[in-house]
């Protein structure tokens, strides 16, 4: 008997700690939804392990309305506790990567599209990264065909598909809503309410996107022109050949770019996700890396 006491004594009130970071992401962003997004994952997800949390615990932690969760009385008084668990296990992980003795140094892979290097991860990225950490190297691969990271083609990928699951670990880091894309000397020279009014410039990059698939859909006519890739497709559009889908966010970058604002079926929402192999995230010249990309994508989405 009484080993049997000692046992039960021993056996970990929490099946799963990361439960506790799904937690307080629902309490600091009022919303399972809201949570589910910020941490890169679906908000039936972040529901089912509050839920499994609360059946370790024993306590209810919020009530589930039809507005949003209220966190209970129990919540409340354990977020304190669950901030010391979630700074524990950070310090947990900094030491096991040897963070805090390592320098931001050494090479880093990367690969993503061409666009995305060229309008956001250069300029936005690397550029401050390079003049703040001097010692740090980073490459950029690019191409319309995932790098394979198993395989060391790269150390981190910006992709438009979410990650699966294993060796590999990735979160959300933008939501891109796309737009019809024109120059301002286009738009005054065609002042086309409809699509079938329009010249086109398609993009056909070896598989299958939703963008051609809308124009398939909702586009009745000849291209004046067919690209193999988006920076093609862009030039196109800035040299006023036509206009082409793009990410609505070029608009603020590009001050010549205009959106075709057109009635109808809704354009194409774009994820981006960042990803790395599980056993190099901690690593500081990945951990800053990914961090960067995360900061630069959060300010850009517009979705």
């Amino acid at each position: 008997m009484p080993h049997c006491m000692t046992r039960t004594l021993r056996e970990p009130l929490l099946h799963r700690w990361d439960d506790v970071r799904y937690f307080l992401e629902a309490l600091r962003a009022k919303s399972f939804t809201r949570a589910a997004q910020r941490l890169g994952t679906e908000q039936s997800t972040v529901s089912r392990r509050i839920a499994a949390l609360e059946a370790d615990l024993g306590v209810q932690l919020f009530e589930r309305t039809r507005r949003a969760p209220v966190p209970t009385e129990a919540a409340d008084r354990l977020r304190e506790a669950a901030e010391r668990i979630e700074l524990e296990l950070a310090r947990f992980a900094d030491d096991a990567a040897g963070v805090r003795d390592q320098k931001v140094e050494g090479r880093v892979r990367l690969a993503t599209t061409e666009e995305i290097a060229v309008h956001f991860v250069l300029p936005r990225v690397i550029a401050p990264l390079r003049a703040e950490y001097p010692d740090l190297v980073i490459d950029v691969v690019t191409g319309y065909f995932a790098a394979d990271l198993a395989a060391r083609e790269a150390d981190v990928a910006l992709r438009f598909f979410q990650t699966p699951r294993g060796d590999l670990v990735g979160r959300r880091v933008g939501r891109f809503a796309t737009a019809v894309l024109r120059t301002r000397a286009y738009a005054k020279a065609k002042r086309a309410k409809d699509v079938r009014d329009l010249d086109w410039v398609a993009v056909e990059p070896g598989m299958a996107t939703p963008e051609s698939a809308w124009l398939e859909a909702h586009v009745d006519r000849d291209r004046v022109m067919i690209c193999s890739s988006y920076q093609v497709q862009l030039a196109a559009i800035r040299a006023g050949l036509g206009v082409g889908i793009g990410p609505r966010a070029l608009t603020r970058i590009e001050r010549d770019f205009v959106a075709v604002e057109l009635p109808g079926a809704p354009l194409p929402v774009l994820d981006l996700h960042v990803v790395t192999r599980r056993a190099i995230r901690s690593l500081p010249r990945v951990a800053i890396v990914v961090d960067r990309l995360s900061r630069c994508f959060a300010g850009l989405g517009d979705a």
